[in-house]
């Protein structure tokens, strides 16, 4: 099995991990600062990097894997930590270092880890569709726009719906069950992957971000390449409080230690900061910065964060369209046989057989929790809403389908600040419009008709009807369009933050490139999406 030796990339790393100081920090040197360690942020910096620039990349959270100081290993390969394992990230939420790794400052989920939420998720990687950019993102942002970074991307970040190094699938009873139910209705099935552009009656096996065998993404793709570099650093334990602005230009950014201490980091002249937080952070960030509405400013200021003068503040629609799919749980009984991994057996080491194949590059660990994807459509009153099914199984003979809306959702919400500095919801982007609710509730009419249709054999559970089911509701966590692109300066009455070079209206040099960016959800999970725009909206900002 192939991993990332501790030695090199660790020593490249652990000067910046843990404490930051005065002497770690070379002030006036720094080209870029990128601001979150998520998929965005360490995309953008190796690209940065890359091209020459000097960068400066701060996370707040710690590193999850050996090779970036984490020491929470498995029992049975000390180079290996939990998060590494495929196999275990059905159980992710119940690992020891779920608490450490999910930020405590955000009302919705968002991880504050090196690696962002592709080191906490489920691993589904859903190449987006060609339409998801086509609808509503705007002129150089369509496809044709965006196929290049796609393909830069996945050159080295492809994804795989085979993991297993001896070409099998594993504990493939529930796909059986599944597949033979969707074909007797006319679905067909695709590869998710070489045929992105398929969702309408499709299924899949799972496409999952692994590579050789172990939880893949941005720490284990790009971020090797960035450490290589002499002008490339990393900071670990560092949160972003503020930026420091003169008017309409970033000088530079005040940092919290993790021991609670502040320091401001400076700009080299024509310097840049890109902010890659998150859709629920980056807002705080601009806030903080004086940039967003007033009175959200103004809350960032009783929460005692040095703003800019009232005069420098600059009014944009901050936090105005959260967007996320909302998610609900068809639970039944297919009365076949198959089971779950043994999670506990697989951390202590006593789950043997399934260790003993891992150990080849093999076997059920190499594969994520869930068993089949699908992706449905449906047209209410001329308006097209796409969907996404991902099926697991959580029981002996039970599956639990998470049945997401995604593309073509109409509602959204609104992000706010508390007086704590905590990122709230004001307003729930899940099926605020009539046009969502009936959609959701026409979907799951049809599938429960068809679940529940005599020949099929199978019984709902836990929830036991339709409207059961639609009180389920739970967030998807692929939040977004927080700071959204467009052409309509939002200082101008428009809906928009940032340009479609991803620059701040009003700032010169400053930029973002996480998914508050991303004017429309995309068809399913958002990992693969972020990163597809975080390629872009890098080279895009080089060229600026």
């Amino acid at each position: 099995m192939r991993i990332f030796q501790a030695g090199p990339l660790a020593a490249a790393l652990s000067v910046f991990s843990g404490l930051a100081s005065a002497s770690v920090f070379q002030n006036n040197t720094y080209d870029y600062i990128v601001v979150g360690g998520g998929p965005a942020g360490i995309i953008s910096a190796e690209k940065f990097a890359e091209a020459g620039k000097r960068v400066l990349l701060l996370e707040r959270g710690v590193g999850p894997t050996v090779a970036t100081g984490a020491n929470e290993t498995l029992e049975w390969n000390h180079s290996l930590t939990p998060i590494d394992l495929p196999g275990l990230s059905a159980d992710i939420g119940n690992l020891d270092v779920w608490n450490q790794y999910i930020c405590s400052d955000t009302e919705g989920y968002a991880a504050c880890v090196l690696g962002g939420g592709v080191t906490v998720n489920y691993m589904v990687f859903v190449h987006p569709p060609a339409r998801d950019f086509n609808d509503k993102w705007p002129k150089g942002w369509k496809w044709k726009n965006v196929e290049p970074a796609a393909d830069r991307l996945y050159k080295r970040n492809p994804g795989t719906i085979q993991p297993s190094a001896d070409g099998k699938r594993y504990d493939q009873a529930l796909y059986n069950v599944l597949s033979r139910f969707l074909g007797g209705l006319g679905w067909k099935s695709v590869d998710m992957i070489a045929q992105p552009n398929e969702k309408h009656h499709v299924y899949s096996h799972p496409a999952w971000n692994l590579k050789d065998q172990m939880r893949a993404g941005p720490v284990r793709t790009y971020l090797p390449d960035a450490v290589k570099r002499h002008n490339f650093q990393l900071a670990l334990g560092t949160k972003v409080i503020r930026l420091i602005r003169s008017g309409s230009e970033v000088t530079g950014v005040e940092i919290q230690n993790a021991a609670g201490n502040s320091e401001i980091i400076t700009l080299a002249n024509q310097g840049r900061v890109v902010l890659a937080a998150g859709a629920l952070s980056t807002p705080r960030v601009l806030w903080n910065s004086g940039i967003g509405h007033k009175a959200q400013i103004e809350i960032a200021k009783k929460s005692g964060v040095t703003v800019p003068p009232q005069a420098d503040w600059i009014d944009l629609p901050v936090g105005v369209g959260l967007k996320d799919h909302p998610i609900f749980s068809i639970v039944f009984n297919t009365n076949t046989s198959f089971g779950l991994v043994d999670y506990d057996g697989v951390l202590d080491g006593t789950d043997t057989a399934d260790i003993s194949l891992y150990r080849k590059h093999s076997g059920v660990l190499t594969q994520g929790k869930h068993r089949m994807i699908f992706f449905d459509s449906q047209e209410v009153d001329g308006h097209t809403q796409y969907f996404q099914g991902s099926c697991a199984p959580t029981a002996e003979g039970v599956v639990t389908i998470s049945t997401y809306l995604t593309h073509g959702l109409t509602s959204s919400g609104v992000l706010g600040l508390d007086s704590t500095g905590k990122t709230i919801i004001e307003q729930s982007p899940y099926l605020q419009t009539a046009s969502d609710r009936k959609v959701a509730r026409s979907f799951i009419q049809r599938m429960v008709s068809q679940i529940t249709a005599p020949s099929t054999g199978f019984e709902l559970e836990t929830y036991p009807n339709v409207s059961a089911i639609l009180k389920s509701q739970s967030p998807g966590m692929h939040y977004t369009s927080t700071a959204k692109m467009g052409t309509d300066d939002g200082r101008d009455n428009g809906t928009s933050v940032v340009d479609t070079n991803t620059k701040v209206y009003g700032v010169d040099n400053l930029f973002i490139v996480d998914g508050s960016i991303h004017p429309d959800l995309p068809t399913g999970n958002i990992q693969a999406t972020i990163m597809v725009v975080a390629e872009a909206a890098a080279a895009k900002i080089l060229r600026c």
